[in-house]
């Protein structure tokens, strides 16, 4: 590995992974969901995706070696996304001018030592994202790096909460604003030692 200077819904899935063995997959909020008892973001069957482990976030790639950036080295993070597969690819995003771009689904983040954008892909799965998981989740990702607290991602048992928590408020509230659910999101660092 190189270094750089949930369930909140019921199991979605139990699919068969390349070599045959099974593996658990359950749901989370939007493209973020649990695979075999850790947080992913992207369909990890496919091409791309990311891992949320204790040290950092580990960007995997099939046919490359997998790149950790640590916690300590986020400063903003946020999910550029779409709710549909085809505008989530390069080629969708061309066409429809999303925030997505050309570039498909990614990360936008910036991080430091050294300071860099830092966007890594993932592949959509096939299915569709609401967009208010989407938001809930960039939220979430974006208020605890901007609280000073990236490391609490890489704690499965506070995301697994945090997710949980955000997935309902995403099926139980009227969500008509992002400050309700940074307010979700303060509630549950301020829980946190």
């Amino acid at each position: 590995m190189t270094t750089e200077p949930n369930a909140a819904t019921p199991p979605a899935a139990a699919a068969s992974s390349a070599g045959g063995a099974t593996e658990s997959v359950q749901g989370g909020l939007g493209p973020l969901v649990r695979v075999d008892g850790r947080w992913t973001l992207g369909d990890h069957q496919r091409r791309a995706h990311l891992t949320f482990e204790p040290e950092g976030l580990v960007h995997r790639v099939l046919g490359r070696d997998p790149h950790l950036v640590t916690w300590d080295r986020l400063m903003e993070l946020g999910v550029a996304v779409t709710v549909d597969r085809f505008s989530s690819s390069r080629i969708g995003g061309l066409l429809s001018k999303s925030a997505v771009s050309s570039r498909g689904s990614c990360l936008r983040s910036m991080v430091r030592h050294p300071y860099d954008l830092w966007s890594p892909e993932f592949t959509h799965h096939r299915g569709f994202y609401s967009a208010r998981e989407i938001s809930l989740l960039d939220v979430l990702l974006g208020t605890v790096v901007g609280r000073k607290r990236a490391e609490l991602l890489g704690d499965d048992a506070w995301l697994t909460s945090a997710v949980h928590r955000m997935a309902e408020h995403h099926f139980t509230f009227r969500w008509r604003s992002p400050s309700e659910a940074v307010e979700i999101v303060d509630g549950l660092l301020s829980r946190t030692p």
